[in-house]
């Protein structure tokens, strides 16, 4: 037995290591395959290649506590990443019943009082009218002024009282204060910040006075009413020009964002502070193909920067640049081909001229005579009284005789409540003018006027 158990002994050692050779060749075949395998596999793998930015777009921003400034980088931002232009952008619009029924309460319970005992026409007085703007010393702002003092002046007839407040916020609150002081009939205000500066309908609501917002609203419900485009439209339509352009250059697929990145720059209304700021974006990201300029003076701002940076003349017409604004810049822009697309900004009197002549009816006629929501903005209906043929002294040139031109004209936009007063605020819209490299040289274009008594930068030599 003992044997037996010797020789089965053997027997099961010798089997354990034929097994244990059996399974180690086992494994290491399997080994090998699963070697083999993940070898094919990073082999014959797709190669994830990084995408590369086929360029960027530089996106200049102005003052972001103006409510204007924030739409229009909002509206472009929309326009260009292909989302549609909402209904309520539309020039013919539907207005809430509530929205209307709002404002005809409150115009009857805010400004009755204030018509029938501080009215200057009721009194046989001239008005006497504080001009409160921005006060940049841009093409722009000066033109406003030079409109204002020319239709309250010259046209009317009225009292004025101008204060610049030199873009400073405190300081625009601080005007106010000074001409409600000096007895001021009313004020015409551009603020310089949507919240900050609703002090001003503050401070005009307690001295019993009517104001008229133009170019940028306030959150506050005292104005009559606020003049000025619709600034979320004009971005968007300079977005959406730039994103055709993106397409019929990189095809249908591009992803904006992604295929090409969105730089943002700037928080000011002033180009040339910004310029360092903008060059050193560029230099930053030197494959830039399309601007979006918030204003006339970026496009003097980034044209400069490429030059700074050794940008050849055809890289710089290659970029596609768009305006919300229009200054002399951007004509030259246009002549040197540089400029792509503009929304050229209500101003030159289309703005003070129409809040002017809703002052007037508001003390001729009080509450009824104030534009509603949801009515079509007119001549006949809110500012019959308008002189669309006056002309500059020394000169025969009228400022205001396209404002009713089917093309460059301002009439024919609903109502609608405000971008901050809602519907105690009717807002008066006044469009855009599209200027392009086919028609930059009407005659209605601001800086072709022959208006050599403003002192401004008009371009009239370009008509000829």
């Amino acid at each position: 037995m003992a044997s037996i158990k010797r020789v089965k002994g053997k027997d099961m050692k010798f089997g354990n290591k034929g097994i244990t050779r059996t399974a180690i060749a086992i494994i290491a075949i399997v080994i090998i395959i699963i070697i083999a395998a993940v070898g094919v596999y990073f082999v014959t793998r797709p190669v994830e290649v990084e995408k590369k930015v086929l360029g960027y777009i530089l996106q200049c921003h102005g003052y972001r506590g103006a409510t204007s400034e924030v739409l229009r980088a909002s509206g472009f931002l929309d326009g260009v990443m292909g989302n549609p232009l909402p209904p309520a952008k539309a020039k013919v619009i539907e207005v809430a019943l509530g929205d209307a029924e709002t404002w005809l309460n409150w115009k009857v319970q805010a400004y009755s009082e204030i018509w029938e005992t501080k009215n200057p026409l009721r009194e046989g007085r001239t008005p006497y009218i504080g001009y409160l703007p921005l006060g940049i010393y841009n093409p722009w702002d000066e033109l406003n002024l030079n409109a204002f003092k020319w239709y309250c002046g010259d046209v009317l007839g009225w009292r004025y009282e101008v204060a610049w407040p030199d873009a400073d916020v405190k300081k625009q609150n601080d005007m106010a204060e000074e001409l409600i002081a000096k007895g001021v009939d009313a004020i015409l205000v551009c603020p310089e910040d949507s919240l900050a500066n609703a002090k001003v309908g503050e401070l005009a609501q307690k001295a019993g006075i009517p104001i008229v917002c133009f170019g940028i609203d306030m959150y506050n419900s005292w104005p009559l009413a606020f003049v000025q485009r619709d600034d979320y439209e004009s971005g968007w339509y300079c977005g959406k020009y730039v994103r055709d352009k993106l397409i019929e250059k990189f095809g249908p697929d591009i992803k904006i964002g992604i295929d090409i990145p969105i730089v943002d720059v700037g928080n000011s209304w002033d180009a040339e502070a910004e310029f360092k700021y903008v060059k050193a974006a560029m230099a930053a990201n030197p494959d830039i193909v399309a601007v979006f300029e918030v204003m006339g003076g970026y496009h003097e701002a980034w044209v400069r920067a490429a030059k700074d940076l050794g940008w050849s003349e055809q890289k710089i017409k290659d970029v596609i640049a768009v305006d919300v604004d229009f200054f002399p810049v951007n004509l030259d822009g246009y002549i040197n081909g540089y400029q792509d697309y503009c929304r050229m900004m209500p101003t030159g009197g289309y703005m003070t001229a129409t809040s002017l002549e809703i002052l007037k009816q508001f003390w001729k006629y009080g509450p009824d005579g104030l534009p509603n929501l949801g009515e079509t903005f007119s001549v006949e209906k809110h500012v019959p009284e308008l002189q669309k043929n006056a002309v500059v002294p020394g000169t025969n040139f009228a400022p205001l005789q396209w404002y009713e031109d089917p093309t460059a004209g301002v009439v024919g936009y609903t109502i609608r409540p405000s971008t901050c007063g809602g519907a105690y605020t009717p807002w008066v819209l006044i469009p855009d003018r599209v200027v392009t490299q086919e028609n930059y040289k009407s005659p209605w274009i601001y800086w072709n006027w022959p208006i050599k008594a403003w002192g401004l930068p008009h371009r009239s030599e370009i008509l000829s």
